[in-house]
């Protein structure tokens, strides 16, 4: 007979009042049994019966770990000539034999972050990026203690991302953006731990060059006769130049509907989806002519439906921009984010107002608006081209 068994087990006898059913685990030891609470719960057409395990991540790891961490432990008092008893088990689980919070795993605490993010309505986008991090972790170290999140860790992950991975500064940023956030989670449920981002200098995109001139901006308009209608490579083309025209974000554009659309008054309001606050959009002439196109003869313009139908990610964009770019001639690296650089640089080059460019962006503090202007030199030429303050014509009055 073995020693001990442990096996998740779904609580089918103790239904909670939101429908989900607790998952146990049922231990045996020495021919005694007992379950013990996980203090996680699922519906019950998310248990696999054959595993013993939820269906999906993150709570199959989560639950798997538990499992595991519960053997692992057994295995060692046995080894080390403890005696194994359905006690032992509970002392476990009640705090006696229990691992600190800070020793356990950071993948754990990861996962049930990122879950909690998807619940409270964060995009698609944002998601995947928080699980491009975690993959990346997983082949730096495949097991990781939140204690031994440090700076010298850091550092060498940064190494790897940067040497190894290819990683440039920006999706370095985002990586590490993300670690950063479940580490100051954690420090706010209380776990004894310190960011090593007090010490870390987190690398910075170069925003620099990463807008499009307003030429260039033509040369893209110009690609649009060389794709068909509703075609993948058109499709992104379009909501690019789209988000060029109005401003919007990558997340905005993708999730745009049309009852978000007055069409009367030429305006596109909408919820961010990144900061929830309110951002009005102006549809000038060539926003106009990318919403028609999709518009379905103006059938669509006042429902539910979203603007772009067939949903494409901000990846996919991405890969079509650097072909775009080359088509056009445009010897930049550009993103579908460099569409909001586009819009706020070329609006201040044209002349309006810092406050007014600030709030079509949807930006609540005027400071953000200044990054995403890019060319302070260019303004100064312009100024020095039309500026006629300080002379003859100048209409002050004396």
């Amino acid at each position: 007979m073995k020693p001990f068994s442990v096996y998740p087990c779904l609580r089918t006898d103790k239904p909670l009042k939101n429908g989900n059913f607790p998952i146990y685990l049922r231990v045996s030891v020495m021919g005694e049994e007992t379950k013990i609470p996980t203090g996680y719960e699922i519906e019950k057409n998310l248990w696999d019966c054959k595993a013993k395990l939820p269906k999906k991540n993150p709570f199959r790891t989560v639950v798997g770990n538990l499992k595991s961490d519960l053997e692992t432990y057994l295995l060692t008092e046995k080894g080390m000539g403890g005696e194994l008893s359905i006690q032992l088990v509970k002392d476990y689980f009640g705090g006696k034999k229990r691992i600190k919070p800070e020793n356990g795993s950071f993948y754990d605490y990861y996962l049930e972050f990122v879950e909690k993010k998807k619940n409270e309505g964060k995009d698609d986008d944002t998601i995947r990026i928080y699980t491009n991090t975690y993959n990346m972790l997983k082949e730096f170290a495949p097991k990781l203690k939140i204690c031994e999140v440090n700076l010298k860790f850091i550092e060498k992950f940064d190494a790897f991302l940067r040497d190894v991975k290819g990683n440039q500064d920006g999706g370095r940023e985002n990586k590490h953006k993300n670690i950063r956030a479940v580490l100051l989670d954690m420090i706010r449920h209380d776990i004894n731990i310190k960011s090593p981002y007090t010490q870390f200098t987190i690398p910075k995109a170069k925003v620099r060059d990463t807008y499009l001139e307003f030429d260039e901006l033509i040369a893209m308009r110009e690609l649009l006769p060389k794709f068909e209608t509703f075609s993948s490579k058109r499709i992104s083309l379009q909501m690019y130049l789209l988000a060029c025209y109005t401003g919007l974000r990558v997340s905005d554009i993708l999730h745009l509907m049309w009852s978000e659309i007055d069409w009367k008054k030429q305006r596109i309001t909408r919820k961010q989806i990144k900061t929830k606050d309110s951002v009005t959009a102006v549809i000038e002439p060539w926003a106009k002519a990318v919403l028609l196109e999709f518009s379905n003869n103006k059938n669509n313009i006042g429902t539910n439906k979203l603007v772009f139908v067939k949903q494409h990610t901000s990846n996919t964009v991405n890969i079509h921009l650097k072909e775009f770019a080359e088509m056009a001639g445009i010897n930049k690296t550009i993103s579908f984010h460099s569409s909001r650089h586009t819009f706020g640089t070329l609006q201040i080059l044209a002349g309006t107002d810092i406050l007014t460019t600030s709030k079509l962006l949807g930006h609540s503090d005027i400071k953000t608006t200044m990054v995403y202007f890019n060319d302070t030199q260019k303004l100064i030429d312009n100024h020095a081209d039309k500026s006629q303050l300080f002379s003859s014509k100048s209409k002050i009055s004396e």
